[in-house]
């Protein structure tokens, strides 16, 4: 996804001709004046376009596709669901972005960049990317990037579970929108939809009912399917939490709205059957959460991968362990055919505390150590000591005095490393 500036398609196309600057200038453009063009250092008029147009071959539109044209129309491929997005390309745009001082479009794709990183679980990177993200947002003069800088670092902190500062970042995006008469906007309602669900996770149901009242009165005017079927499952997930008599009204709505969306779909039972295990009504809950696990497309095998541990997690959790070995297969079967190593390091790992918390330690020791050797390739310093630690606690359970030893001190050493 390369972006090339008039002056650099001039250059490249001149060097592959073989031609020099005296060739295409002539004596009717100074050679310096098309160095400076080339260099970027200024845009060509028209006339001196229309000589390089004849002197090259080259087609007038390709070369007046200007660099902030491009980078919109990668914005736009970066935003459908039906690309699949490059960390590499969004970082290139990103800097060319900066470059030309778009303000306004590297906003937008520092929004596309956080959207990446915290579906990839890479929250360590956003150190960097928002006090960049800032200072394009104060550059940009734009009241509604401004508040979805908010929106995102409100999905940052809520990510992390810090749900209270997330949630005074959400209540300063809906009254900024509010001050500036946006209440029917898709940002507000996207932050109000956020709020509700702060208040959810954070156990504050009394704000959270204030919110989803909010959230109803959104439903009479919005015309976003999608937008429409998210509403409705906090509305269900809410009733599941009050113990109402409207859940299977309210799921309903909610799934009957998610069309073609069959990823999104999947979600939605996954957050319902979350809402419902947690919340006295396990047996629906794990009925909702498996109908979420075979029904999330198995087209994209990296997000399947995240998806199926995740449900994983809770069936463990809740005894379920034939479930969630047939489920965890999957995940190894993907991730040795694609060499995902995290892929690896998650399914031996939760495969290894299945057996263990089957007593079989003979074979759960076998596919923890397959889970270390994975997780040694890739895992930061915390995450390998406590897996250290986890192997200690094994090895000390089988009676294995010495292995145990052995891990622990492995375990204290880096966490000694880390201080």
């Amino acid at each position: 996804m390369e972006i090339l500036s008039a002056g650099e398609k001039i250059k490249r196309t001149r060097i592959y001709k073989g031609l020099t600057l005296k060739d295409i200038c002539e004596d009717k453009i100074s050679v310096s004046k098309m160095s400076c063009i080339e260099n970027n250092k200024v845009e060509p008029e028209d006339w001196i376009l229309e000589i390089i147009v004849e002197k090259l071959g080259l087609d007038m539109a390709y070369l007046k596709h200007g660099v902030r044209q491009q980078i919109e129309e990668n914005i736009e491929k970066f935003s459908s669901n039906n690309e699949v997005i490059a960390l590499d390309e969004i970082l290139h745009n990103v800097d060319y972005a900066e470059k030309y001082e778009y303000h306004d479009l590297t906003c937008k794709l520092f929004q596309i960049l956080f959207e990446y990183y915290l579906n990839h679980g890479m929250t360590s990177e956003l150190s960097t990317t928002i006090p960049r993200y800032y200072n394009a947002c104060q550059k940009s003069k734009d009241e509604i990037l401004h508040t979805n800088y908010y929106m995102y670092i409100a999905k940052y902190l809520y990510s992390n579970k810090e749900y209270s500062q997330a949630g005074s970042y959400i209540s300063t995006v809906r009254r900024k929108l509010d001050e500036l008469n946006l209440k029917e906007s898709i940002e507000y309602i996207k932050a109000t939809y956020n709020h509700a669900v702060i208040y959810i996770q954070s156990g504050n149901l009394e704000k959270a009912i204030e919110v989803t009242e909010d959230l109803k009165e959104v439903l009479h005017f919005n015309n976003d399917e999608f937008i429409n079927a998210e509403i409705y499952k906090v509305l269900a997930i809410m009733e599941i939490y009050l113990k109402g008599d409207k859940v299977n009204y309210y799921i309903e709505e909610s799934l009957n709205r998610y069309g073609e969306m069959l990823d999104k779909r999947a979600a939605a039972y996954f957050d319902i059957a979350e809402a419902m295990i947690f919340n006295d009504m396990k047996n629906s809950g794990i009925t909702y959460l498996i109908k979420s696990l075979n029904e999330y497309p198995r087209i994209n095998k990296e997000h399947l991968c995240d998806f199926l541990i995740n449900g994983v997690e809770i069936l463990i959790k809740c005894n379920y362990y034939d479930e969630a070995l047939k489920y965890i297969e999957e995940v190894l079967d993907i991730s040795i055919e694609l060499n995902l190593i995290p892929g690896m390091d998650r399914g031996y790992f939760y495969k290894a505390t299945i057996l263990e918390k089957q007593d079989n330690y003979i074979m759960a020791e076998s596919y923890i150590m397959l889970s270390l050797d994975a997780l040694l390739k890739y895992g930061s310093k915390n995450d390998i000591c406590k897996r250290y630690m986890k192997i200690g606690k094994m090895y000390h359970k089988m009676g294995q005095v010495k292995d145990a030893i052995r891990y622990f001190d492995l375990a204290f050493k880096i966490e000694k490393s880390m201080i």
